[in-house]
C-alpha cells in the first residue's frame, strides 16, 4: 500500500514539475503546459489528490493525518522550488548586478543622459541585466515616472539595490552617480560574502560522503568486537 501511495506521489510531482525539453517546443504547446501544469490550481489539485490517495491506501486516522498534511503542505514546498533555469537567471543578475552600478555611474559621470547610459551598460553587459536595462529605458522614454519605473527594474532581488539608490537620488536629488558607486562596493561585498559562505558550505559537504563512510566502518571494526567481547563472557555466564 506504500508503494502505491509512493507510485502516485510520484506520478503526480512528474506532471506538476515539466521535465527539461531539449528541443525547442511550439510556442503553442509550450504556453499550454504552463498555463495547466505549473499554475498554483493545478497544483493544489494535484496534492490534494495525492492526500487523498494516501489517506485511503494508509487507512485510520494516521492515513488521514498523513493525507490532509501532504496535501496542505505539497503546495507550499512545490511553491518554494527553484527551477534550474531560475536559479542560474539569479546567479547571473548577481554577478552583473555590481558591473552594472559601476558602469552606470561612470556613464553618468562623463555626462551622459540616464536612458543613454542604461542602453549603453545593457549592450556591455549582455543578457539578464540587458532585458531590465531595456524595460528600463523603454519606459523612461514612454514618459513613466522615474520611481515606478526604477520599482519595476529592481522586481528581482539581485537589482534592487540599484534601484533602490535610483529611487532615492528622485526623491531626493541627490547625484545618482555618486550612489551608484557606494552600491557597487556594497554589491561587491555582499557577492564576496556569498562565496566565501558556498565555499564554507562546500566544504561541509565535502566531509558527509567520508563521515557516511568512515562513521560505519569505525563502528563495526572498533565498537562492535569490543562490545562482543565484553558481553561474551556475561552471556555465557547466564546460560
Amino acid at each position: 500500500m506504500i508503494v502505491v501511495a509512493s507510485v502516485v506521489s510520484a506520478v503526480a510531482c512528474f506532471l506538476i514539475l515539466p521535465p527539461r525539453v531539449r528541443h525547442r517546443p511550439s510556442p503553442r504547446l509550450s504556453h499550454r503546459r504552463r498555463m495547466n501544469l505549473g499554475e498554483p490550481r493545478t497544483i493544489r489539485l494535484v496534492s490534494a489528490a495525492c492526500g487523498a490517495t494516501f489517506a485511503f491506501v494508509w487507512g485510520g486516522w494516521m492515513g488521514v493525518v498523513l493525507g490532509l498534511a501532504l496535501a496542505l503542505g505539497s503546495p507550499i514546498v512545490i511553491g518554494r522550488l527553484e527551477s534550474r533555469s531560475a536559479r542560474a537567471r539569479r546567479e547571473a543578475l548577481e554577478s552583473q548586478a555590481a558591473v552594472c552600478a559601476d558602469l552606470l555611474a561612470s556613464c553618468l559621470l562623463s555626462g551622459a543622459p540616464l536612458a543613454l547610459a542604461a542602453r549603453a551598460v545593457g549592450e556591455a553587459v549582455g543578457a539578464p541585466a540587458a532585458e531590465r536595462l531595456k524595460a528600463l529605458v523603454g519606459a523612461l522614454e514612454l514618459g513613466s515616472d522615474p520611481v515606478v519605473a526604477w520599482h519595476a527594474f529592481g522586481a528581482d532581488p539581485a537589482l534592487e539595490p540599484i534601484a533602490r539608490a535610483a529611487a532615492r537620488a528622485v526623491q531626493t536629488g541627490a547625484p545618482l552617480a555618486s550612489l551608484l558607486v557606494g552600491t557597487a562596493d556594497d554589491l561587491r561585498r555582499a557577492e564576496r560574502s556569498r562565496g566565501e559562505a558556498a565555499a564554507r558550505a562546500a566544504g561541509v559537504r565535502a566531509v558527509g560522503p567520508l563521515a557516511a563512510c568512515f562513521l560505519p566502518s569505525f563502528i563495526l571494526l572498533g565498537v562492535v568486537p569490543v562490545v562482543a567481547s565484553m558481553a561474551a563472557p556475561l552471556l555465557g555466564s547466564w546460560s
